[in-house]
């Protein structure tokens, strides 16, 4: 185990950015530059000193980079590539005081970089011989940051071109030790790819906002509340605009393949319609509420599938295919992380179309005004339709959106009400903040004439049903 004042942060930022199109390491990453996030984690893990090896010029005047915690070192030739910034920047640790044990090499276009990450490269078990640890990620993806001990420093006189320490550590596994970790941690090369990474940048910062402040664990999500997703798949189109939208799109003979099918809100409908519905879903309590949806209409050509997607083609038996004329979604890319790997499946899936229906903002914000009350700070809001259709476009696609619908949000009582804000706001019954959250409940309640409940001030979200060519 190294401690971590004695590990260098060594962040390697010369590269010519020439698939960017701009200088990458400024490009906006929430409201920082992507290179900022690096130097903000690689502090946060308490490395020792970090070294930032910039081109001549690298930082544009205006950036918004503050650079004054880091020791900045200048590549003269950053063309000759990301090797010749990994020698540039070893060499002005040689003489760092107090001598550090190891420099931990981070990459500036990878600003998802994690500190849990870097604590379990630190606090692996090295065994005799091996003077490189990198991790291997669960979702796949390059072995880095990457853990050089003083030993392996000389390794890099023998690696050239854009690739740093790779070649070397894919030659030499006798030098390298790996330490599982979870998720990823990807690259940002062009414009989509930022995309990706702002995407899911949203996601991981609302989780971890719920993670420091929940009360109550996950579970199934929907066990409370599953009966609001079931509803009568013969509805008429005035009551369901986006189903409406959905039926004009589908044809008779077709497959669709419902991801996130819930309770059949789509996939039972579009079941009257086309051939065969593929409904995947990973909760169990809403496709309990499918089936029995399915056995109290007679509906017998949907085929149920219980699992997350993109759904491992180990979990699935050799005859399973997810094939489908139609890929949906609705209302289940909100939360995804790994929005691009999702994508890829849904788009490979599909034959003739894609569709995506989703809210302008997230259906959770409808308990975004109860958090400051709650919690004492305002939710951090996840990406939503306006991101979706950025992201597409950044994906090289031509997506056409159809606002179908404004949505407003009633409860058939107040109990209903208060598990759904609670759900929302991941507040335990009984406590300090339950009851704060039910004071703000009852001042915002309104009543309609059918008896239904409301919430005073409630966001009104537009609807809208985007469709898209998958990548051939």
């Amino acid at each position: 185990m190294l401690p971590a004042e004695r590990v260098a942060g060594l962040i390697l930022a010369a590269g010519a950015a020439t698939r960017f199109g701009s200088p990458k390491i400024v490009a906006r990453l929430g409201d920082r530059p992507m290179l900022a996030h690096v130097i903000d984690t690689a502090k946060a893990a308490g490395l020792g000193p970090v070294v930032v090896v910039l081109g001549e010029g690298a930082v544009p005047a205006g950036a918004g980079l503050d650079l004054a915690s880091v020791r900045v070192v200048r590549n003269p030739r950053p063309e000759d590539g990301l090797s010749s910034s990994l020698r540039i920047g070893l060499a002005a640790l040689r003489g760092t005081e107090p001598e550090v044990q190891a420099a931990l090499v981070l990459l500036a276009d990878q600003p998802l970089v994690r500190t849990d990450v870097i604590a379990a490269l630190l606090a692996g078990e090295v065994p005799p011989g091996r003077t490189i640890v990198v991790p291997r990620y669960a979702d796949g993806g390059g072995p880095n940051p990457a853990l050089l001990l003083r030993a392996a420093w000389p390794l890099a006189d023998e690696v050239t071109g854009d690739r740093g320490m790779g070649p070397l550590i894919a030659a030499r596994p006798e030098l390298v030790a790996e330490v599982p970790v979870e998720g990823g941690n990807p690259d940002v090369d062009t414009p989509a790819d930022l995309a990706l990474v702002e995407w899911a940048h949203r996601v991981r910062a609302n989780r971890a906002q719920v993670d420091r402040v929940r009360e109550v664990a996950d579970g199934d999500f929907y066990a409370a509340t599953s009966s609001l997703f079931v509803v009568d798949p013969r509805r008429s189109d005035a009551d369901d605009p986006a189903l409406a939208e959905l039926r004009r799109l589908a044809r008779p003979g077709e497959t669709w393949l419902d991801i996130g099918a819930g309770a059949g809100r789509y996939a039972l409908p579009l079941a009257l319609i086309v051939r065969e519905v593929i409904a995947v879903d990973p909760s169990p309590t809403m496709l309990a509420g499918l089936r029995a949806g399915m056995a109290e209409h007679g509906i017998d050509n949907v085929r149920v599938i219980d699992g997350r997607w993109p759904l491992p083609a180990a979990d699935l038996p050799e005859s399973q295919d997810l094939s489908a004329d139609v890929a949906l979604i609705a209302h289940v890319a909100y939360d995804i992380e790994a929005i691009g790997p999702f994508l890829d499946a849904m788009e490979a899936a599909a034959g003739r179309l894609c569709v995506a229906v989703m809210t302008d903002r997230t259906p959770a914000a409808l308990a975004e005004a109860y958090w400051p009350i709650v919690h004492g700070e305002a939710r951090i809001p996840l990406p939503a339709m306006p991101a979706f259709v950025d992201l597409l476009h950044a994906r090289g696609r031509e997506p056409d959106v159809r606002t179908v619908d404004r949505m407003e949000r009633f409860f058939g009582s107040r109990d209903e009400a208060l598990a759904s804000l609670r759900r929302q706001t991941w507040v335990a019954p009984d406590g300090p903040k339950d009851r704060r959250l039910q004071a703000a409940l009852d001042a915002h309640v309104s009543v309609g004439p059918d008896g239904s409940i409301g919430l005073i001030d409630a966001p009104i979200l537009r609807l809208s049903v985007a469709t898209w060519l998958p990548r051939s």
